[in-house]
């Protein structure tokens, strides 16, 4: 029986960034299926769709200023499905940005850059 294929919600409000994780994800892996959203709200309402796991942008407002920033979805995620794995994305270098994120429940967080999508492949492959 074929497996079914592993459902990932991205969360970002940079288009062009989803839409190239998306196209390196499905690439490296054809067994994905991805659904993208421009905020957090958004795939907080898709939420019973049950993905496989998240990745979510840190920042999330920049083109709408009162959307909620990652942080507070991250911990929203969690409330509802504390085993969901969620990866938190961000061009943020913070160390303490990313310990608080993993303190919320999120298993990884990759700093936007070269090998950003790599090391995403790389954590669904682990998690999923």
């Amino acid at each position: 029986m074929a497996k079914q294929p592993a459902t990932i919600f991205i969360v970002d409000d940079e288009p062009l960034l989803t839409e190239m994780l998306n196209d390196y994800l499905v690439e490296n892996n054809p067994n994905l299926s991805i659904k993208s959203f421009p905020t957090g709200e958004a795939c907080l309402g898709s939420l019973h769709e049950n993905p496989d796991l998240v990745v979510l942008d840190y920042y999330l407002n920049s083109r709408e200023k009162s959307a909620a920033n990652g942080l507070d979805i991250l911990k929203e995620i969690k409330s509802k499905n504390k085993v969901l794995p969620v990866i938190m994305l961000s061009s943020q270098k913070s160390y303490g940005v990313a310990a608080q994120t993993i303190g919320y429940g999120a298993i990884h967080y990759v700093i936007k850059g070269q090998d950003a999508f790599q090391e995403i492949h790389e954590l669904i492959k682990a998690n999923v």
